[in-house]
């Protein structure tokens, strides 16, 4: 009879401690459930309220920093030097890398951006911001990022900062030029963690 006694008793407290960490748990999931809820509806709301950029300020996002220190209008984006090659007949010639629009009615829009990570390891710059350009508040373009490369001769797209590390980069987007000519308005847009910050181009 003790010995039936004791069993009753041990299983009673497994039972009682099976009943406790399920409870347990199944707060941490509504807790868990409730946190991502109340940050997507953060998120939203900050969407709603964006940021309006200014020339030459700096902001502060989380992990990242950043200024916008210029925006153009172009027919082409050229790295900063040139690079010399020689033939074999001694005559050298120069060559310039360059970004020029694909079709002859495009221009490029561009914004010169001094980027700063604020992360605690090494992040690809994709993972710190994204840019985008909207015409007339609803026609959206895609911006693609590059640098120049180390020796200022040539343009890269592969951006990647280690902790406190800056980079000047371009966000760089073609647009049809009567966009550019148009009375429209053009917006270049930020995305970075849960902000959206904006400024007027035009």
């Amino acid at each position: 009879m003790e010995k039936t006694s004791l069993f009753s008793r041990i299983i009673l407290v497994l039972c009682f401690v099976t009943l406790i960490i399920t409870a347990i748990e199944t707060n941490q999931i509504r807790l868990q459930t409730r946190l991502t809820n109340e940050e997507t509806l953060t998120q939203k709301f900050m969407y709603n309220f964006p940021v309006k950029l200014k020339l030459g300020q700096s902001y502060t996002n989380k992990n990242t920093e950043f200024v916008i220190k210029s925006k153009e209008f172009s027919e082409k984006l050229s790295a900063p030097m040139s690079t010399t090659t020689y033939t074999y007949w001694g005559e050298s010639y120069t060559h310039e890398n360059s970004y020029t629009p694909k079709d002859n009615n495009s221009t490029l829009v561009y914004v010169n951006t001094n980027i700063k990570s604020l992360n605690a390891k090494k992040a690809e710059l994709d993972e710190l911001i994204s840019a985008k350009i909207i015409y007339d508040k609803k026609y959206e373009f895609d911006c693609f990022a590059t640098k120049n490369t180390a020796d200022k001769t040539n343009f890269t797209t592969k951006i990647s900062l280690a902790p406190l590390q800056n980079a000047e980069v371009y966000f760089i987007s073609e647009l049809p030029k009567e966009f550019i000519d148009s009375e429209k308005p053009l917006t270049l847009e930020l995305k970075i963690k849960n902000r959206k910050y904006v400024m007027d181009l035009k």
